[in-house]
Parts: C-alpha cells; structure tokens; sequence
C-alpha cells in the first residue's frame, strides 16, 4: 500500500465502517448499523420460562445489545457456537427446532440519528453466494428462516406474488435471491452498497498526523480494490472494518496429481458441473431412455453439495459412481426425512454403498489418488490400500470451500494464524476466525476488525443476526466512547 499523508489519505473516501461482502450477514448488519435496532418486545418465549425470566428482568426501552447479553445466553444452545448468534436465533425463530411458527420476541425500532455511516462492498448483486446457486434447487432452512430483519418472508412472498399469500416451507433458491435483491430495495439500503467490485488489500494505516477537523482523522484501515466493471480502482479509509466474505470463495482441492491439468472435464463447482452435465446430456441423446451407453459421472465428497450433484446425476438418468471417505453423510448433514426425501434417500444410497441402486455405485472409504486427464481415469484408493482405476466422463470433486481473505496483510492472508486452532487450516465449519464473543472483535488482527457470518461458524441464516448485533453494539459503545 502506498504511504499515506493527511492529503492522500483524506483523498480516499472516508467510511465510519466497511464492510466486505454483501450477502445476508451483510445486509442484516447493513440494516442495523442505517439505525434500525433490536428491542425485546415483551412476550413470552414459548418453550423456555427461564430465558423468559432473564428477559422480564431487562429493558424493553433500550436496544438489546445494550443490554447484559452474557446474562441472556446462559443455558441457551443452538446451531452455533457463538452465544449472541445462539441468543439472537431464540429470540427472532422461538423453537424453531420444534416445528413451533411462533412469533418473534424482537421488533425493530427506527433510530436515523443513531445510524452509522458504512459501505457494502460486494463481488456481485446483493445477496451474495445465493445469487450464483442454482435457483430451481430447494433451500435446505424454512423460508422464514432465510429472512432478514424489517422484512418477513412471507409478507414479500405476497408482495411479489401479487398478494399470494403462502407457508412456511422449503423454497427454491431462486425466491432467496430474489428477496435478497429486494430487501436492498425495501429497506433503502441502495445508498449503502456498492456492487461489483473487489477488495485488493485491506491495511492499517500508519499513524498520520492529521488536523482535528479533518474527515478522516479517526480512521484507522485502508481499504482497497477495484471496479470489476469499469476496472477503475477505489479506495476507502475508515475506522472499522467487517469481513462478511462467506466461506465459498475458493473450493478445496484434493491435491493429488492430475486434479488441476485439465478443467474440462473436472470440476470443483456444483453450478458449473450441472451445466456440463445439461450439456453432456444433450450431446448424447438417448441416455434417458438407455438406449446409448456413456461412461459414469465420478462424484467425489459426502456433504449436501455432493448430494445434489448425486441427485442432478440421477434426474438425468447418468449413471455414476460416488467416491467418498466416510461411511456415508455425515451426522451434521442427517436431515429429517419427512422434510428433506431426497436427501434421506441419497443417505440410503451411501449407507448401503450402492448395493440396489441401478446406476449409482459407491465407494466408501475410499480417497481419490491420482487423476489422468487424457484419459479420463480415476484411481481410488481402499483403507487397505487396495487400487481402483475408473474411467469417467465428467468428475466433479465436492469436499467443502474456504474463504478468500488474500486481501489481509501478508501474515494473515490463508486467516490460518487467525482461527480457532491455529495449527490446523481456516475452515468455516470447524476451524473458523477467533473472535471475541460478544462484539466479534477478530483477535489477533488489531482494534475495529470484526468478522460475522461463516467467516466465524454462522453458517445458516437464521443465526446472522448474532454477529450484526455484536458487532453494532461494540460500534455504538466505541462511538460514545469518543464523542
């Protein structure tokens, strides 16, 4: 980065906050820091009489993360390990894990002089990840789930259905990204965002000596990039900075020979698979009705993409084979079968490890040792070290993402040195960003860095809100702090 004088640096535009990324854990704090804030509205908790006891020993005139949030989580457990995210999630979805639609016990009051001048800077159209899935692919959550603060799912449903009124169910992803676009928009948000760029380099900026009334005498952080439209470059400085940037920035690799010599045939992107496989199809007519014979589609990886990559494979009538390292999905990805069939029904299928399923063979237990690209082999590996060579048409290779945080400071750009356990790779799932858990300070990093969303474990929706209001606490009392 270049060095930075009072001149230059009041060049850049100042931000009290950036924040990078602008999916929903974005938006949500988005939403927060343009002044609207959170307030125990008073009712009960329909299931729990002692978080309704902490409650009833709280404020109803002042915002929750004023008040003594450490109190209000205790006992509480959820999806998350961060105790906000868990206290945020009982209070906006009351029992949600019991099938229970109860209304929520936090209503959002506006609060304009309150609001936090800020910047969202995302890759691409708001929402996020959910603007680059495939849209017809139902959502694993409850619709009411997907939904951000101010804005009810189904009160848009209706809006964008022309006063349709619907249920709470599973959704195509599509309607997810659509309310994503449209929340922006409903909430007023537009002024806030900048779409379609990307962040280069975020550092901390040497101490400037800067006159009193200048703009930016309180910034801290530089934050660069460019313009992936115009490929003009910007450049902010500001006093916080939010990393919002999700977890599915760049696929995990196998790391075996061959994996990288030829992408045409081999994929690591659920979305670019499935329109080679279309593709494939086409190209071979009669694979539906099973009059031409093709080589199997080698799916690698037991999570939820994997499934669907199974379940994409099936629709077509392709017949596959399924490599993967445990016995079958694992117990974090078990899902209620009266919910989610297709999925019960893949599990079946590894549980069984092929036997019975036409088409589908499976290998589990197996590890992927080495990939020939001209030839279109694939050699597996058993725990006894017994080798397979398959041939396959496509292959697409499914075992998780990682964030891309290349934008930090050389020291932090894999964000190893900055999870939980340093000594094992930043994984969003199990080895996320360390953070303080009550303002979502990252630590290691310096003062006016937070992170929410994956980036810290928060990988389902319903549990963004914790981070947004952590974070928008700590903000408030470091305003107040210097004013």
């Amino acid at each position: 980065m270049r060095d930075l004088n009072c001149n230059s640096a009041c060049d850049a535009v100042y931000k009290e906050v950036v924040v990078i990324g602008n999916g929903p854990s974005a938006l949500g704090l988005s939403y927060m820091l343009a002044g609207h804030l959170p307030y125990y509205n008073g009712l009960p908790h329909p299931t729990d009489d002692m978080l309704t006891a902490r409650l009833q020993a709280i404020s109803t005139t002042r915002p929750l993360f004023t008040q003594d949030l450490e109190f209000l989580s205790q006992g509480l457990e959820g999806r998350s390990t961060n105790p906000v995210s868990v206290l945020m999630d009982h209070l906006t979805h009351p029992a949600a894990d019991l099938g229970l639609d109860t209304p929520p016990l936090v209503e959002w009051r506006p609060h304009p002089d309150s609001a936090v001048d800020h910047i969202v800077l995302g890759k691409g159209p708001p929402g996020g990840a959910w603007q680059a899935m495939d849209g017809n692919v139902l959502t694993i959550s409850l619709s009411s789930w997907m939904e951000l603060p101010g804005l009810e799912f189904r009160k848009w449903e209706m809006l964008h259905n022309g006063g349709t009124s619907t249920t709470v169910r599973r959704v195509p992803v599509a309607s997810v990204a659509a309310y994503y676009r449209d929340y922006v928009r409903l909430m007023r948000l537009g002024k806030y965002l900048r779409n379609n760029v990307v962040v280069t380099s975020v550092r901390r900026l040497p101490p400037l000596n800067l006159k009193k009334d200048c703009s930016c005498a309180s910034a801290q952080w530089s934050v660069e990039g460019y313009d992936t439209e115009t490929h003009k470059p910007f450049s902010y400085v500001c006093r916080s900075v939010v990393m919002a940037t999700g977890s599915t920035d760049q696929p995990n690799r196998l790391c075996v020979p061959g994996e990288m010599d030829n992408t045409s045939w081999v994929f690591h992107d659920l979305a670019a698979f499935e329109k080679a496989l279309a593709q494939f199809v086409k190209d071979n007519p009669g694979i539906k009705d099973g009059s031409r014979s093709v080589d199997p589609v080698c799916v690698v990886g037991a999570g939820l993409s994997a499934a669907d990559a199974v379940l994409a494979c099936r629709f077509h009538s392709v017949p596959l084979i399924h490599v993967f390292r445990r016995s079958g999905i694992s117990p974090e990805h078990a899902l209620p079968e009266n919910m989610y069939p297709e999925y019960h029904k893949v599990r079946e299928m590894m549980n069984a490890g092929g036997r019975g399923y036409a088409g589908y063979e499976a290998y589990p237990h197996h590890r992927v040792t080495h990939i020939a690209s001209d030839s279109h082999k694939v050699s597996i590996s058993s725990p006894s070290g017994h080798q397979s060579v398959l041939q396959a048409s496509l292959m697409v290779i499914l075992i998780g993402s990682r964030p891309d945080l290349s934008f930090l400071p050389a020291e932090f750009h894999d964000g190893q040195t900055l999870a939980v356990d340093p000594e094992q790779p930043l994984d969003c799932r199990s080895n996320p960003l360390a953070v303080d858990p009550w303002t979502h300070k990252v630590l290691g990093v310096g003062e006016g860095v937070y992170a929410a969303g994956p980036l810290v474990g928060d990988n389902f929706v319903r549990f963004l809100l914790g981070g947004a209001t952590a974070i928008t606490g700590d903000l408030h009392r470091r305003r107040k702090q210097t004013t």
